[in-house]
């Protein structure tokens, strides 16, 4: 049997292994701790975007840094790599079939969602008098966005509800329904990713083992690339376009497996992150993004006495310390439920003080949302997630001994 603990679990999933003798795959605690601060990444860059700081208040030299910061648009695609490795590791590893696995899908990310998106649904009527009470309203682009979804939410509500409730708002165009990614809930725009992933991931796993398969995918990929215009509404979250992602992280399940089982592959664990890292910083292909998988990939499969080696002992000791793992626990809800927590914490401080500055509006939301965040992270990842995790994964003990725990990184924006 292969064993393998994935982040944000107490549990363990386990399934045949693919070697001929047995095989103890490693803990992955890292990752839920690299989880737990793409998560934090995210909930900082919109406390900083809704109170006027999209643009760079610093040196104009740093412009580029601070858009790469506060877009948060790295971490999403960290995630999205993230979850190619999980998916990959639960479909290899564990025997089941596509009732099942879907099943599991949507007991783990959907009870969530749904609470989620409904406290999003009525704090977005909250949005208009944000627009029209804060002081830097009208100095900031982001601003002017907000403003489009709040026009693009009521002038078509019903339909805006009825695709985020179906997961499904990713693979419409936006000459079907303007910003279908963009209104309700904004940093959901990558769980219908993840949804539309899971629904074909069981052939694009059997797809992956051969050549064949690989040469479809990537002329799927090229296709999604070459008309993704069509799908930016606003958010790319169509599946085809984002697929190199996912396959990213599918070959990293794949070269990580058999690191674990063949010894003489142990090099690679150095020299694969490293490529990785200098491939995307050379080409300009989600650089940030890939130097952050490759550093938390790193960190599970390369030991060594050499300087990379090191350095990325430095790294796993953060990514294990107790906070970043509590953080990679509720990174879920924390990534959700932060944006309706921001909105309703801003419309009161507005409330109280209309006329408040930008520093001093970041300092008191940050100081009151914040903790206001996590708090409600946990509550709902305690009454909600793993509850809801445990009622899924009931189905597959009536005809499993073992106890199996099904679970994924997700994404934000």
């Amino acid at each position: 049997m292969a064993y393998l603990r994935f982040p944000g679990e107490s549990g363990m999933v386990a399934g045949m292994s693919d070697s001929p003798r047995p095989v103890r795959l490693p803990r992955v605690d890292e990752l839920d701790g690299l989880r737990g601060l793409l998560a934090l990444w995210v909930a900082l860059s919109h406390l900083l975007a809704w109170t006027g700081y999209w643009e760079n208040p610093g040196p104009r030299r740093l412009d580029a840094a601070w858009q790469v910061f506060i877009s948060a648009k790295p971490a999403v695609e960290t995630f999205i790599i993230l979850s190619g490795f999980a998916i990959s590791f639960l479909l290899h590893k564990r025997k089941q079939g596509y009732g099942s696995f879907m099943r599991g899908r949507f007991f783990r990310i959907y009870p969530v969602y749904l609470l989620c998106l409904a406290v999003a649904i009525g704090t977005s009527f909250l949005v208009p008098f944000i627009l029209k009470t804060a002081v830097w309203s009208g100095e900031t682009v982001y601003y002017d966005w907000i403003r489009q979804f709040s026009e693009w939410e009521s002038s078509a509500f019903g339909a805006h509800v009825f695709w985020h409730l179906l997961l499904l708002n990713g693979v419409l165009t936006k000459g079907f329904l303007p910003g279908a990614t963009g209104t309700l809930l904004l940093p959901a725009w990558s769980i219908t990713l993840e949804w539309q992933y899971y629904l074909v991931s069981p052939v694009i796993a059997r797809w992956v083992k051969s050549a064949l398969g690989l040469a479809a995918l990537g002329a799927l990929a090229w296709l999604g690339i070459r008309y993704s215009a069509h799908w930016q509404n606003t958010q790319l979250s169509f599946l085809l376009p984002q697929l190199p992602l996912f396959l990213v992280g599918i070959g990293s399940y794949h070269l990580y497996a058999k690191l674990c089982e063949s010894g003489e592959l142990r090099p690679l664990g150095t020299l694969a992150p490293v490529a990785l890292a200098t491939l995307a910083i050379l080409t300009g292909w989600h650089p940030v993004a890939f130097t952050a998988w490759a550093i938390g990939f790193g960190c599970i499969v390369s030991r060594g006495n050499d300087p990379f080696g090191r350095a990325l002992d430095i790294v796993r000791a953060g990514l294990l310390h107790p906070w970043p793992q509590f953080f990679g626990r509720i990174s879920y809800p924390l990534y959700l439920v932060h944006w309706p927590v921001i909105i309703l914490v801003l419309t009161g401080i507005l409330h109280v003080t209309p006329g408040i500055g930008k520093p001093a509006a970041f300092m008191l939301l940050t100081a009151v949302a914040l903790p206001a965040i996590v708090l409600a992270a946990l509550a709902v990842h305690r009454i909600v997630e793993k509850p809801m995790m445990d009622y899924g994964k009931r189905f597959d003990r009536k005809k499993a001994p073992q106890p199996q725990v099904v679970a994924e990184p997700t994404p934000g924006d």
